[in-house]
């Protein structure tokens, strides 16, 4: 076997082996079977994913303050076969902070955007935190247009 096809034969175990660790956070996959294409707003992962986006950000975007718990979840709007094909679920909520400071959240949902494809990605703003707009103008890109 040479350097290539061990190379991709790891790669091929790399991803199966994320793909089974990811089934055991109930997010949603290929939905090549009709199964749903993103979890809800409300689902424990997507919670648990907007408050993780949160706390891997740089410390100073939310002041070191992390996200206890989001209430008030509502779906803004869902997409799917637009002018991306990909699905998209935008949602928002309220999000309680450590230090006990309540905020707006917006968070998009983005089918097919984990790692290799595999899975979904969350993005997520606390509106009034984000001083420098990485997710533009009043969390811009997180919302639909």
């Amino acid at each position: 076997m040479n350097l290539i096809q061990l190379s991709c034969t790891s790669l091929l175990a790399l991803v199966l082996a994320g793909s089974s660790a990811l089934a055991t956070e109930n997010r949603a996959y290929f939905s090549w079977n009709k199964d749903p294409r993103l979890p809800d707003c409300t689902a424990g992962s997507v919670q648990a994913a907007v408050a993780g986006t949160v706390a891997r950000a740089r410390g100073s975007y939310a002041g070191g303050r992390t996200i206890t718990g989001i209430e008030r979840i509502q779906e803004v709007q869902y997409r799917d076969n637009d002018v991306s094909p990909l699905a998209r679920r935008y949602c928002r909520g309220t999000a309680n902070l450590s230090d006990g400071s309540v905020h707006s959240v917006h968070y998009k949902l983005v089918e097919h955007a984990g790692f290799v494809g595999i899975g979904w990605a969350v993005e997520a703003c606390l509106a009034p935190l984000d001083k420098w707009r990485v997710y533009g103008a009043y969390c811009s890109t997180t919302r639909p247009r």
